[in-house]
């Protein structure tokens, strides 16, 4: 809801509160405006009253967002800075022009503004549906806003994040040498598409390799990002201890961000649904600090909120499980605390 001062009042309008002069009941909440209804608030003298907006009867927190004003205020301020990341990469791929890393770092400032919380900027990226075209794009940006939050997390040094940050803008260069249809293609891949495809991280790295001023822990963050330090990934199946750090890092940050994003072929998953994901088998494919820092911090940030349970129980997430991070305390309407751990058929699914 929002405050409409009276003069400002259109018809059609819907009053969010009841609108109370000392004991009398002005217009009550849920009556549409109308002629009689200023008129009322004028001989009140009442100067203005709340209003409801879409946002009111959204549902869950996303919702909610998706149609707040401070969402479409950024959706604005994401869509002018992804052209302006895209006419650097572009630029880069077909012309050679070198990166200007100090307009990198800029369109992060744009983007994560003062005192914005890291559940509200990664909502506001999952909210986030570019064209097809624009994916390999908006891919990349998100990781380097995600890496500003980790290295705040982290608490890493200035010269560090700065390289994370890089890094995140940069790791994935390789994939505009191939074929979108490829990249983004929401059915299993072939062996040769996959082969294709886990060719990008050489790719990458020769690119920038070729460029000035390029730091060496971006160039290894772009070629080892798919290495796991069970020696599963690629493209040279290293061990972790042979794994730079920064590829580590953005190696969790790559995968979370694919999880938690919108595709044209699928919703994103919630931060809950993310973690169960990365919680499962991240133990032992990713580096065991850095993932279960990094997902204890996304879930202490959620605590509090109000989450809607598969069988239609609502209620607010009070303790986090350390040993189960997807499944917290809940405590639901009724004020019994239920242990979602205990209870391995129910899930959050929604946060409202």
């Amino acid at each position: 809801m929002y405050m409409v001062a009276t003069p400002a009042l259109q018809i059609g309008m819907t009053a969010a509160e009841d609108v109370v002069s000392g004991t009398n009941v002005v217009i009550k909440k849920g009556s549409m405006i109308d002629d009689i209804a200023i008129k009322k608030l004028q001989a009140y003298h009442i100067m203005g009253i709340n209003i409801t907006e879409p946002a009111d009867y959204a549902s869950t927190m996303l919702e909610k967002m998706k149609l707040s004003r401070e969402f479409k205020q950024f959706q604005t301020d994401y869509e002018a800075n992804l052209m302006a990341f895209k006419v650097a990469v572009d630029s880069f791929i077909q012309k050679k022009v070198p990166f200007r890393v100090i307009d990198l770092f800029t369109i992060v400032d744009h983007l994560i503004y003062p005192n914005m919380t890291a559940t509200t900027l990664f909502s506001y990226i999952s909210l986030i549906l570019v064209e097809e075209d624009r994916m390999n794009y908006a891919h990349s940006l998100n990781v380097a806003l995600i890496a500003k939050i980790f290295a705040k997390w982290f608490r890493l040094n200035e010269d560090d994040t700065n390289t994370l940050i890089l890094c995140g803008f940069l790791y994935d260069i390789g994939k505009f040498m191939l074929p979108n249809d490829i990249i983004w293609k929401p059915d299993k891949l072939s062996k040769m598409e996959y082969d294709l495809v886990k060719t990008h991280a050489f790719y990458g790295y020769y690119l920038l390799s070729k460029t000035p001023n390029i730091p060496q822990s971006v160039l290894l963050a772009t070629l080892q990002h798919h290495e796991r330090v069970d020696g599963s990934g690629y493209p040279q199946g290293l061990p972790g201890n042979a794994i730079n750090h920064f590829a580590k890092i953005i190696a969790i940050l790559d995968a979370y961000e694919a999880l938690t994003s919108a595709r044209s072929y699928r919703r994103p998953k919630n931060p809950y649904e993310a973690v169960q994901i990365l919680g499962s088998d991240g133990y032992t494919k990713y580096d065991a600090s850095y993932i279960k820092n990094f997902l204890t911090y996304i879930v202490e940030e959620l605590k509090g909120n109000n989450v809607r349970l598969n069988n239609g129980m609502e209620g607010v997430v009070v303790m986090n499980n350390p040993n189960d991070l997807s499944r917290p305390y809940v405590q639901l309407e009724n004020d019994n605390i239920f242990s979602l751990s205990d209870h391995k058929e129910v899930y959050i699914t929604d946060i409202i």
